[in-house]
C-alpha cells in the first residue's frame, strides 16, 4: 500500500460504514414493511440489491488494500447478521 493509497482506502472505509448502515436500515423496513427511501414497500429483491451494493464496496476495499478479496460475503449471512 503507498501512502497516496491511505486517504482512497478512507474514503472507502467511510463507504463502506454509510452502506452497512443502509442494509441495517433496509433490513428493518424489510421486516416491518415500512417504506424505504422511494419504495413504499421494501421487496426481498430490493434489499438484496442494497446487500450486494455493500458487498461490492468491500471487495473493492479488500482488493485495494490487499491485493485480493480475503473475506468472502454471502447475500444471506450478510442478512442474517
Amino acid at each position: 500500500m503507498q501512502s497516496d493509497d491511505k486517504p482512497n482506502l478512507e474514503k472507502q472505509q467511510e463507504r463502506i460504514d454509510q452502506l452497512r448502515a443502509k442494509v441495517n436500515a433496509a433490513k428493518i423496513a424489510f421486516l416491518n414493511g415500512t417504506p424505504f427511501g422511494d419504495k413504499e414497500k421494501l421487496s426481498y429483491e430490493d434489499l438484496k440489491k442494497v446487500a450486494q451494493e455493500f458487498i461490492r464496496a468491500t471487495y473493492d476495499f479488500q482488493k485495494q488494500k490487499y491485493g485480493a478479496v480475503k473475506v468472502k460475503i454471502s447475500v444471506a449471512k450478510l442478512l442474517r447478521r
